[in-house]
């Protein structure tokens, strides 16, 4: 998974400015802004990043890009898992069959019988298949209304 994440404490302490600045320049509230700095929002609207990008342009006094502000990281538990796997090689089923010893017989027909138990459950749910789909249409589906029957003008 990753992870958005606002570049602003780096880029406000780069230009020598508070992010008290830049709430009063954008707008946006003291806790907004102090929440959007320290990472801490877990969602932005539309108008507070509107808000946000017109604040920092006016505060350095030049356009900002997306870039700039924003970046994606990998989640913490994928960066771990990011440094495991670090020069790991794909792994080839191929070369672990030839450290692999050769199967006995009695594995082989272990082997064999449970996929014969496999196919025959698979054949077995195949058949009785539509016999329950349609079991299930009849339990689940909703009766129609009838509807009412309009009388006509009695004739005598």
């Amino acid at each position: 998974m990753v992870n958005t994440y606002f570049k602003l404490e780096p880029l406000l302490r780069q230009h020598k400015k508070t992010p008290l600045a830049l709430a009063e320049a954008s707008g946006l509230s003291k806790t907004t802004v102090y929440n959007l700095v320290n990472n801490k929002a877990k969602a932005v609207e539309l108008e507070t990043l509107d808000k946000l990008m017109a604040g920092l342009e006016q505060l350095l006094g030049r356009p900002v890009r997306f870039d700039e502000i924003i970046e994606k990281r990998p989640a913490p538990k994928e960066a771990r898992l990011a440094r495991l796997l670090k020069g790991a090689r794909p792994f080839r089923w191929e070369e672990v069959q030839k450290a692999l010893p050769p199967l006995t017989p009695e594995e082989k027909a272990e082997g064999e019988a449970f996929l014969r138990v496999l196919e025959e459950a698979r054949q077995t749910d195949l058949e009785q298949s539509p016999a329950r789909d349609r079991r299930l249409l009849e339990l689940f589906e909703e009766p129609r209304p009838q509807k009412p029957r309009k009388k006509g003008p009695v004739t005598r």
